[in-house]
């Protein structure tokens, strides 16, 4: 690996708990859409908006309308740790388009045909976990400090199409290139009896940002089992998204890829008479599907699947054109849902076996409101997730993010 290499402290690696670099990189997926996320992007089988690009583009086949729509968030992380019992607590917050785009349904004698075009922001960089302690070694005073930060985002510029191949039966398919980038700032010192004994392996300061460039496919399926009941799969085919440095940690390491393996979701909606109700299960599937050649060690979540799921729903209210929505998730910690390799690296790459265990999976609780007529809508949403990390039985990371969301669409 890469930077993890310059910081050993009495044989524990602290250096590669966060940041992108070995063959892990932090990235959190918060999707696409107000309502979908409202339902805590539950939405493989109840998609029926603008975000069907991104969750299931066979919804597009069922939308026989043109849609218009634009969103924007309001995110924030906070980072707890407790490294050797000293705590502290880092935030980002920042605010960003979230998605923009347009579909347009063509009249067909065997079913709907619709197609889609967006620019949608569904994966962030965030993660802020900086810690400092002390403790004796061979009766030295050894002092420890990290300021890390890292912010970004991986951005969609997508087309999409949907299709009703038989009654009740929609297809579909969406195709993005996936451009973004993301800073990083990481400082650290370790300090010997108020001595920094080596500057090679005992102070460094980086101010790295990375530029992205890639494509993503996902294909949908959707199927109305009654009027009231839908059908939903993904499947999202491994991705490739290169990356520069500049200026490069580590010399002659300034370029790379993110890779994925397969990943995907089924779902089940329902109309009930006093709600919509959407449930689906997720996963990710282990590495060795997308190399079967690469030797992935048995204690590398890399080389398990990774899981999740989850429900929303959708109630309307006394007020005309209202709704609530709700949403829970759960999901196992992924510290893979991309790995990463720089280009130059030849030696053998570790999985993510560098002590790295999640104390606590991601949590995900929404909550939403709507005004939906037939010609607009103005939804608004907000999510609270967490999550806890240990390194090493040393450093204990407590995570917490928010994000806000406001959405405004036209149908026409």
């Amino acid at each position: 690996m890469k930077r993890s290499n310059r910081i050993v402290i009495a044989g524990l690696v602290v250096g590669c708990i966060s940041c992108a670099q070995g063959d892990v990189t932090p990235i959190n997926q918060v999707g696409v859409g107000a309502r979908a996320y409202s339902f805590a992007n539950n939405y493989v089988a109840a998609a029926n908006d603008m975000s069907s690009i991104f969750w299931n583009p066979a919804a597009l086949s069922f939308l026989p309308v043109r849609e218009f729509q634009v969103s924007v968030d309001m995110l924030s992380n906070t980072g707890n740790t407790d490294f050797l019992g000293t705590k502290e607590i880092s935030d980002i917050q920042r605010l960003r388009l979230a998605n923009i785009g347009f579909l347009s349904a063509v009249p067909t004698s065997r079913g709907g045909l619709t197609f889609a075009a967006a620019y949608q922001s569904p994966y962030i960089f965030d993660d802020n976990p900086s810690f400092n302690g002390s403790y004796i070694d061979n009766n030295q005073s050894i002092q420890l400090n990290r300021n890390y930060r890292a912010y970004g985002n991986l951005n969609f510029w997508s087309g999409a199409f949907g299709l009703q191949v038989a009654p009740g039966l929609g297809i579909g398919a969406s195709l993005s290139l996936v451009t973004g980038s993301e800073k990083i700032n990481d400082v650290f010192l370790k300090e010997t009896d108020g001595i920094v004994v080596d500057s090679y392996y005992d102070s460094y300061m980086y101010d790295v940002e990375r530029s992205y460039m890639g494509y993503d496919l996902r294909l949908g399926l959707l199927y109305l089992l009654t009027e009231k009941v839908r059908l939903g799969a993904r499947l999202v085919l491994p991705q490739t998204i290169w990356f520069t440095e500049d200026p490069p940690i580590d010399e002659g390491f300034s370029q790379g890829r993110l890779f994925s393996s397969y990943s995907g979701a089924v779902g089940i909606s329902t109309v009930l008479p006093m709600a919509t109700l959407s449930s689906e299960f997720r996963f990710r599937a282990p590495y060795d599907y997308v190399d079967p050649e690469d030797v992935i060690p048995s204690n590398s979540p890399a080389h398990y699947s990774r899981v999740g799921a989850g429900l929303g729903a959708e109630i309307p209210l006394f007020i005309k054109n209202a709704l609530v929505r709700l949403g829970y998730s759960w999901d196992q910690f992924d510290t893979h849902p991309f790995a990463i390799k720089y280009d130059n690296d030849t030696s053998q790459a570790e999985w993510g076996t560098d002590g790295v265990t999640a104390n606590q999976d991601r949590h995900l609780l929404t909550a939403g409101l709507a005004y939906v007529s037939s010609g607009f809508s103005i939804e608004a949403s907000y999510g609270y997730q967490f999550w806890k990390l240990n390194t090493n039985g040393t450093l204990n990371e407590d995570n917490h993010s928010q994000r806000l969301l406001v959405s405004w669409s036209t149908r026409f």
